[in-house]
């Protein structure tokens, strides 16, 4: 009798147990690939397995032990997955998935269309699934993926296509609309429709291995061209009295001023960091700002524009927008930096970049972004603005060099003001500097984390000092390409 109830007990047990998991890991489905059958593990309503599907054509795998990220690299790609996220790095460019990839039992499971839109176009290749017998079939043949942005820098609106691999197309302007054919491609839109607010371009639409560009107004002139390192098409749109293509106007010899957009980070309900003595990382930022807005046109010709001269809201898109609509010179975003060492101390400078230089400079990037999450977004803006690294690509590229100059000059004299070793320039992908087309800048001033650091960020001898150290920086930066703006070579304090 203890026998039976002792069976009868664990077989309980055991359908309690697998009555608590839903899907089994265990599963399988076939990938077939040129003449050869892969095992890839499946969960019902998960995915497949990221890993599983990488091997299977002939991507290598690592495992971050410590996020679970997998690192896909091979075909000359490089691929970053985890859970969590609908955006993944594909080389230098952010590929959007249905749904986040999700971890199950130590495995990552991805949707079908990670596979549809990230691995099989990196090696060449088409797939269809056959739910019922849970078989995929890949096929070789032209399969390009496209990224697209659009900038307007004037007088010419910008539409870029940016292909994951290069491929010849076709060009089919018309009076209302251009057409961007790829023959003989199976073309992976990011989408099938986009409204845009751009003075020239009003919709880009994706069907089959055509783009159609619409234009906002009839009679404009549109320029297509190819270009590599990454493989894009650029379609050049202008009104016909500013041929694509063509330069503004220079200004005048005589005219020397620059226009400067300062931009105070944080506002409003978005305090930024908080010292242990109260101060908030907003206060100090708009007070650093205000003082260096008066300081900066006593050693140069140059307009100020401030992002916020109030204790306001502004999206991390508008503080961009701003330097764009005010055709700035430069954009400096200003900061204070946390750190959960006890002795952390002295500025850092950054610049944009995708991946971020190193571990700190990530982390000091997150948090610096994580404003965005509550920003809105502008009407008829793309979705993940702050990720669409194609239009930084078109806007910033050509400014990196001067970014990368202008912040070691400010990092150089901020030393001075902080007493501290040089924690030297770094790169990070910091949202408030996505998309802005002249030289971009964020200076975090100091550590308001630190308790001698926010005594400093709370006076105004300390605020002058880091707003006459960026002043002096920008002058001798600007005296070399505008010398007709240089009033001085240095700033006065003011008394």
């Amino acid at each position: 009798m203890r026998d039976r109830r002792t069976a009868a007990a664990a077989a309980l047990a055991f359908l309690l147990s697998s009555l608590s998991v839903p899907a089994r890991a265990e599963d399988r489905a076939t990938l077939l690939w040129k003449g050869e059958s892969h095992p890839i593990g499946t969960v019902a309503g998960k995915g497949f397995s990221a890993g599983d599907a990488a091997r299977a054509l002939g991507f290598e795998v690592s495992v971050d032990s410590t996020t679970g990220v997998l690192t896909l690299t091979g075909h000359g790609h490089k691929v970053l997955v985890g859970a969590g996220t609908a955006q993944v790095p594909v080389d230098q460019r952010l590929v959007s998935i249905s749904r986040p990839a999700e971890t199950i039992a130590g495995t990552l499971f991805v949707p079908a269309d990670f596979l549809e839109k990230v691995l099989f176009p990196l090696v060449g290749a088409t797939g269809s699934y056959d739910p019922a017998r849970r078989i995929w079939t890949l096929s070789e043949g032209g399969v390009l993926t496209i990224e697209t942005a659009v900038v307007h820098v004037a007088p010419v609106t910008q539409v870029v296509f940016k292909q994951s691999a290069p491929a010849k197309f076709t060009s089919v302007p018309g009076a209302s609309a251009v057409q961007i054919r790829w023959p003989g491609q199976t073309v992976v839109a990011p989408f099938s429709e986009r409204r845009y607010e751009d003075p020239l371009v009003s919709v880009v639409r994706f069907s089959g291995d055509t783009a159609t560009v619409e234009f906002r107004e009839t009679g404009l002139v549109p320029r297509a061209y190819a270009l590599t390192g990454p493989d894009r098409v650029v379609v050049e749109v202008a009104r016909i009295g500013a041929a694509a293509g063509q330069a503004p106007p220079p200004a005048p010899a005589a005219e020397a001023t620059l226009t400067f957009v300062i931009d105070p980070g944080h506002g409003g309900t978005e305090t930024g960091a908080i010292g242990a003595g109260g101060l908030q990382e907003k206060q100090a930022t708009l007070e650093i700002a205000r003082k260096l807005a008066a300081t900066l046109p006593r050693v140069l010709t140059c307009r100020v524009v401030l992002t916020r001269e109030t204790d306001g809201l502004v999206s991390l898109d508008d503080r961009t927008s701003v330097a764009n609509h005010e055709k700035a010179d430069f954009f400096l975003s200003i900061h204070a930096n946390s750190s959960r060492a006890a002795g952390a101390r002295g500025s850092e400078t950054y610049y944009l970049s995708l991946a971020a230089s190193d571990k700190l400079a990530q982390e000091v990037a997150s948090r610096e972004n994580e404003a965005a999450a509550a920003s809105p977004t502008p009407t008829g803006a793309p979705g993940n603005r702050d990720l669409d690294f194609i239009l930084w690509d078109l806007a910033q590229t050509a400014h990196l060099k001067e970014s990368s100059e202008l912040a070691e000059a400010i990092q150089n004299e901020l030393n001075g003001v902080s007493g501290t070793e040089n924690r030297g320039i770094k790169q990070a992908p910091f949202k408030v500097l996505v998309g802005a087309t002249m030289p971009a800048v964020l200076i975090e001033t100091a550590f308001i984390s630190n308790p001698d650091e926010e005594k400093k960020l709370a006076s105004p001898e300390f605020q002058q000092s880091v707003a006459d150290a960026i002043a002096k920086a920008v002058a001798r930066f600007f005296a070399l390409r505008r010398p007709g703006a240089l009033r001085s070579p240095t700033p006065t304090p003011p008394r």
